[in-house]
């Protein structure tokens, strides 16, 4: 299509509009970006959301997307360039590996090419955006990542301030659910639950679905509150109706309200605070980076 169109202009349009096909949009130091190389990006975006989201919420992203679209490259652009001034390399079986991965999502090579060329898009294409966010990724885990720290002082500090709010479990249950539509059966399922009767063999006797969680009284359906809370630690509640069939609940074990020690959520704050620098940090470089750059946006 590209290259009917292309003739096309050639024959009935004067020279100069040919550049008027992969006009300049960017200007980043020795490098430009093209609409073809955007229009390949957002395909790229594109093929990868479709993966997650469908019908309004993918529209949704992909005009998130749009509006960031010349920013964004911009950055890449700007990323990438460091990363070869500083001599990152992409290996090319990586490379493969992580095409082939994203092939096996599709049931077969051919839904995977078929999907790409959807897009306008081929494997090379792939392979090139593959190769260069490696790089980039490589790049900011080397001067970014890699040079942030957390003291231990820290992470006790954010302990220390927040362990009343953040750090302070309410009561919760250990409990097995049977959950069955089938009213007909309820007091045979019941009766056998309160003889002794497993969950487990119940839920494949009587056809029904089984769960096994820990969770607190906020985290279940308003109407299985009130059974749920009454009960003592194995103990088995009676049918209750909720939506369009019924719960049977046994209560397995009860953990009391508690405050978590450091020991247990010290991976989870030394994590945040570590996610938290990095954020800062990698700001910083990339606006350290924009002010060496020559950048020029082209208007339309």
């Amino acid at each position: 299509m590209l290259i009917r169109l292309f003739i096309f202009l050639s024959i009935f349009l004067p020279i100069p509009n040919l550049y008027a096909v992969d006009r300049i949009i960017a200007v980043v130091n020795q490098d430009t970006i093209t609409q073809s190389e955007a229009d390949v990006y957002l395909s790229i975006i594109s093929l990868q959301l479709s993966r997650q989201y469908k019908g309004k919420e993918l529209d949704e992203r992909m005009k998130e997307e749009k509006e960031q679209l010349i920013s964004k490259m911009v950055e890449d652009k700007i990323i990438l360039q460091e990363a070869k001034r500083k001599g990152y390399q992409a290996r090319l079986e990586r490379v493969k590996e992580r095409i082939g991965e994203m092939k096996a999502a599709f049931a077969s090579e051919t839904d995977f090419e078929n999907s790409l060329k959807q897009k306008g898009l081929t494997v090379k294409d792939m392979e090139d955006k593959v190769a260069d966010q490696m790089i980039m990724r490589e790049v900011v885990e080397r001067e970014v990542r890699d040079k942030i720290v957390v003291s231990p002082d820290e992470v006790t500090k954010f302990y220390e301030k927040n362990k009343s709010e953040l750090f302070n479990l309410t009561e919760t249950r250990t409990v097995e659910t049977l959950y069955s539509e089938n009213e007909a059966m309820l007091t045979n399922l019941s009766e056998a639950l309160k003889n002794g009767m497993d969950f487990q063999e119940a839920a494949k006797l009587y056809k029904s679905a089984y769960a096994r969680d820990t969770i607190s009284r906020e985290q279940i359906r308003p109407e299985l509150q009130e059974s749920f809370s009454g009960l003592e630690a194995l103990e088995i509640s009676d049918p209750v109706k909720a939506g369009n069939g019924y719960y049977i609940f046994k209560i397995i074990e009860i953990l009391p309200p508690k405050v978590q020690s450091l020991s247990e959520v010290h991976d989870r704050i030394y994590s945040y605070l570590s996610e938290e620098k990095f954020a800062v940090a990698m700001l910083e470089w990339i606006e350290d980076l924009k002010e060496k750059s020559y950048i020029q946006i082209k208007q339309e």
